[in-house]
């Protein structure tokens, strides 16, 4: 059977070229952008994957929980949260989620945890949106909120100069201010004029969300090699209340095109949290500053390598969609020191 959940199936192995994968489950499942919270001693890790063995049209979004022990996390099998819908914005892919607590209401209801994600009605996941869903426990069932997207993208702009192929809106991340239903939505627009934005929402009454004004997170201070205008692509934002600060983690890359769209390394980022604050539909109030600035060593190729395994000596030359293991919230769980789940490719795919 397969240790991956899904029982009558022959599990067989990936292909790893560093350091192990943090759950196992069968070649035939592609396991990508993570997204985790931790509770006392256990984890919610949420996820891309396809719910068919080798059929990467089948998109889902699952999660696994996590338990402490003996100095390890060990991963139970998948839940699937949500699936594409029948019709309509996300009929054809979800992806890209993330999830955070609070008190939110919707349809009469009340849940406990609120859900960001992508969804696309196409099959390349372009022209993407982004939507809620709402659950009472982690692994519980949830609810996708309403049948429109909370954001949605416009490609007109795009259209006018013949681009064909935009991603979209995508990379949502929540973080919670006053862990009862305010949240501060992240995400990225990535095509031709690629940007990063913060909403600050009330999501007490999803069913009548209040929406602050969008802010653009600045990228001051962020560099790529042979890129002019990098981003905070695939960036996940976590706050830490004690220092104030703002933290993130982006994709990077060491070689130089016009885009990175191939990551092959990780940063980690900080930056004083009142630039929300200063910052209003992307003008600055005040003098110019430097926003960003860079946490410890990057993750690359290097430092994933497992010298101890002849078969891993050279680490992952792919590596992307990075998350900050964060507290349900989206706070950091300890000033000074954090966890960076991320996707790595393996020779198989």
């Amino acid at each position: 059977d397969d240790p991956g959940g899904n029982t009558g199936e022959t599990f067989e192995e990936k292909v790893f070229d560093g350091i192990g994968a943090v759950f196992d489950e069968s070649l035939g499942y592609y396991n990508e952008q993570p997204s985790a919270i931790q509770e006392g001693t256990t984890r919610w890790l949420f996820y891309t994957r396809n719910t068919v063995k080798y059929d990467d049209t089948t998109d889902s979004i699952a999660v696994r929980k996590g338990t402490y022990s003996g100095g390890k996390w060990t991963y139970g099998d998948p839940s699937t949260c949500i699936t594409t819908s029948e019709s309509g914005w996300d009929s054809a892919r979800v992806f890209n989620a993330d999830v955070v607590k609070g008190t939110f209401s919707y349809g009469g209801e009340s849940y406990s945890y609120l859900m960001a994600y992508s969804g696309s009605d196409r099959e390349d996941r372009a022209d993407a949106d982004i939507g809620f869903a709402v659950a009472k426990e982690p692994d519980g069932e949830w609810v996708k909120v309403g049948t429109e997207p909370f954001i949605r993208f416009n490609s007109s702009e795009w259209d006018t100069v013949g681009l064909t192929y935009y991603p979209g809106a995508i990379e949502p991340s929540l973080i919670s201010y006053d862990k009862g239903g305010k949240v501060y939505l992240f995400y990225e627009e990535s095509e031709v004029f690629k940007t990063n934005y913060a909403y600050e929402l009330d999501c007490s009454n999803l069913d009548s969300i209040v929406k602050g004004g969008r802010k653009v997170v600045e990228r001051s201070g962020i560099t790529d090699l042979g890129t002019s205008n990098p981003l905070l692509y695939g960036a996940d934002y976590v706050y830490d209340p004690d220092s104030d600060y703002l933290f993130a983690a982006r994709e990077g890359r060491t070689t130089a095109t016009s885009e990175p769209k191939v990551a092959d390394e990780v940063q980690a980022l900080r930056s004083s949290m009142d630039i929300l604050d200063t910052i209003d539909q992307g003008i600055l109030q005040g003098e110019p500053r430097v926003w960003w600035e860079s946490v410890g060593d990057k993750i690359d190729g290097d430092t994933t390598a497992d010298m101890s395994n002849p078969d891993r000596i050279f680490g992952y030359t792919r590596i992307f969609s990075p998350t900050i293991v964060s507290d349900a919230y989206g706070y950091m769980l300890e000033y000074g020191t954090f966890e960076v789940l991320f996707t790595t490719q393996a020779n198989d795919g």
